[in-house]
């Protein structure tokens, strides 16, 4: 990481932003502030200059930072502190997404820029907002677990007071974003009283030192409360715009009539409106058109098409926010902003189906479906590249390595001839190792280039074989709905109505369950972080998923039995193990026309082993199919309805609790399927 330094932004930057200023000066005004830099003699008048030219380009950001990098050179020569606090603020915010290595670098520099006590929190507030963005942005949580063991490796009482502030909100938002990757949404308010803790604890510093700290907190707090629907977040909102205006009150340097502090007005704003049902009608109303009317006067269309699509979402106007959508998709088409696509044909998919428009919605999710799988391509294809090139930097290298040994060569033979057969000899031993060496890197990278040849034409078989499989899965129960539908709309018996909506409801709950099969199966495949446990009474949980299966077979020939033993208690994921439970019984009851299927649970307490197990007299797993059936998009028989990932799905969360799932070989007349899960 290369170090910032003063003098060299001081040299450098000049240069460039003479440059900027000449292309940018397009209007009266850059004209006149580019005067002005070339006759600015001290470094405050350079330092107003540069801050009031950022003000005036602040739409472009690569200029933008160019501008506030040299106004934190002159703010940092003139001794201004208020100069110096604004410039890094804006250079860690404008650089924290795109590029967290040199934002990284301003967080450091803050210390030898201020390093007083009185800015201990402001310098723990650009690290705190980094640490946020790596989360939130690049969805890395190396870098706040770093900082928390840190922490932890601390002798007890010796953080000062600023850094049990910076602690408590750090351990909040890792709770609040980590609950987020797992999917454990529930614990998300479990972060709630850490940043409560640290903002009563800011309360005892000067407005003027905990500005920057607080707003982050607050703004945190805002997020947690509206996924808890809690009526406080508006509270929160407001206080962050008072904070946000007490911070630009405080600047009586010199006037900047520029200054755009409408975008966070307008954000916050935004925000309000995102709270829908928390606040009343009017309010809502009030919110949404003053950020109507400051996104209209910034031309900010992405605002506008975002917020109005939610407001009118609220308000039941299904039409009008998939119409908002769309606008929102066209803007992005056009402008070519990154955005995450596939979450906003998704989200319109929903509105269609809540509409009745059951064919738009169709069509958006699979788009939204497209697009995420061509994300993920696109991934996989980065990081093949940045593999290519590393090879090829060692390939260079490697030559590199071959030329200088061959100069060494000479070297030697102007040495003398014996020093000539010396080194000749090193010579020849060093190249038949390479050799050796390059032969078995030769090998390895073509066998291994032989196996993702393979693996991707298996890869591009299921993929054909799935989409196969989901088209037949999700016209099976859609023509039923549509079928049925209709026969309802002329059927006027109440009995027949009655059992046309059953089959209505059937088929729906049948789709819904396949496409959550498939929204898990990605979140596991995608995700390696491990599952979050509690404890949770596995006796009480087998009872029930059984006696649900029970009233959704409605099979008065099978018997279902329950030998779950005495009380067990264990800590483990009682969301996922129950999705396991359920696809086992699901299975036994699918290939059970008579008999009884049996779950078992035992708590080896000795070996901390939970074992559960169920069995059925159906129709059995050949031995030859019984590792083969774990396999993505396998079924036993092909004829029965089903998608295929069943146990597939089954295995990968058995394995991310740290357990094993497998047929059990010795089981004759059906099918037993175990589970182990050490605890």
């Amino acid at each position: 990481m290369r170090p910032i330094s003063l003098k060299t932004l001081s040299g450098a930057l000049f240069i460039t932003l003479c440059a900027a200023t000449t292309a940018f000066a397009a209007t009266t005004e850059a004209d006149s502030l580019s005067a002005a830099l070339s006759r600015a003699r001290t470094p405050a008048e350079r330092e107003q200059t540069y801050v009031r030219l950022a003000d005036l380009c602040a739409d472009s950001t690569a200029l933008a930072v160019l501008y506030w990098e040299a106004a934190l050179t002159e703010a940092a020569g003139a001794g201004d502190d208020y100069g110096c606090r604004e410039a890094l603020d804006r250079l860690v915010q404008g650089f924290s997404a795109k590029q967290p290595e040199r934002a990284l670098e301003y967080v450091r520099l803050a210390d030898s820029l201020l390093p007083d006590r009185r800015f201990a929190l402001f310098r723990a507030s650009l690290n705190a907002f980094w640490l946020w963005k790596q989360m939130s942005v690049a969805n890395s949580f190396e870098a706040i677990d770093r900082a928390q063991a840190e922490f932890r490796e601390r002798q007890p009482g010796s953080l000062t007071p600023e850094e049990e502030i910076e602690w408590e909100f750090l351990t909040g938002l890792s709770i609040d974003y980590s609950s987020i990757a797992t999917e454990a949404y529930g614990n998300i308010p479990q972060a709630i009283p850490y940043v409560e803790q640290a903002l009563a604890k800011l309360e005892k510093y000067p407005l003027e030192e905990r500005v920057h700290f607080e707003k982050l907190c607050r703004e945190e707090l805002a997020d947690i409360y509206l996924y808890a629907d809690d009526p406080r977040a508006a509270g929160q909102i407001g206080r962050c715009i008072d904070l946000h205006r007490a911070w630009v009150a405080a600047d009586k340097r010199f006037e900047r009539p520029r200054r755009d502090s409408a975008e966070y007005l307008m954000r916050s704003y935004g925000k309000m409106v995102f709270l829908g049902g928390l606040l009343t009608r009017e309010e809502v109303d009030g919110y949404y058109d003053k950020c109507m009317e400051l996104a209209r006067g910034r031309g900010d269309r992405e605002e506008i098409y975002n917020t109005s699509a939610r407001y009118y979402r609220d308000r039941g106007d299904y039409e009008r926010s998939t119409a908002y959508m769309d606008s929102l998709l066209t803007h992005y088409a056009e402008t070519g902003k990154k955005a995450d696509l596939g979450s906003i044909y998704i989200a319109q998919s929903h509105l269609y189906e809540k509409a009745g428009d059951y064919a738009k919605a169709l069509e958006a999710m699979r788009k939204g479906n497209d697009f995420r799988y061509h994300s993920r391509m696109d991934q996989a294809q980065s990081k093949l590249a940045e593999m290519q090139a590393l090879y090829d930097v060692n390939r260079l290298e490697l030559e590199k390595s071959r030329l200088a040994d061959r100069n060494k060569l000479f070297l030697l033979v102007a040495g003398g001839i014996v020093l000539l057969l010396a080194g000749w000899a090193a010579y020849q031993q060093a190249m038949v190792r390479r050799l050796k060496l390059a032969r078995t890197q030769f090998m390895a990278a073509s066998e291994e280039a032989q196996r993702q040849s393979r693996r991707a034409q298996e890869s591009e078989k299921m993929k054909t074989a799935f989409i196969n499989s989901m088209c037949h899965e999700i016209r099976t129960p859609l023509n039923a709905i549509n079928g049925f539908s209709e026969l309802l709309l002329t059927e006027q018996k109440p009995a027949a109505r009655q059992a046309f909506q059953a089959e209505i409801w059937k088929s729906t709950t049948a789709l819904t369950a396949l496409l959550e099969n498939m929204l898990e199966l990605s979140q596991l495949v995608s995700s390696e972080s491990p599952l979050p446990v509690a404890q949770t009474d596995i006796r009480l949980l087998c009872a029930e998923r059984l006696e649900l299966q029970k009233q959704l077979g409605d099979n008065p020939a099978v018997e279902y039995v329950n030998e779950a033993g005495t009380e067990i208690e264990i800590p483990t994921n009682a969301f996922y193990l129950t999705r396991v439970v359920d696809n086992l019984l699901h299975n036994a009851a699918k290939f059970t026309a008579a008999g009884r299927i049996t779950l078992r649970c035992r708590n080896d307490e000795p070996r901390r082993t939970l074992q559960i197990s169920v069995s059925d007299t159906g129709i059995g797993i050949p031995p030859e199919k019984q590792e083969w059936v774990f396999e993505r998009f396998t079924k036993v028989d092909p004829f029965k309805p089903g998608s295929g990932i069943g146990l597939y799905l089954c295995r990968l969360i058995v394995t991310r609790l740290g357990g094993d799932i497998r047929v059990c070989p010795e089981y004759s007349g059906g099918c037993c399927i175990r589970i182990e899960l050490p605890y």
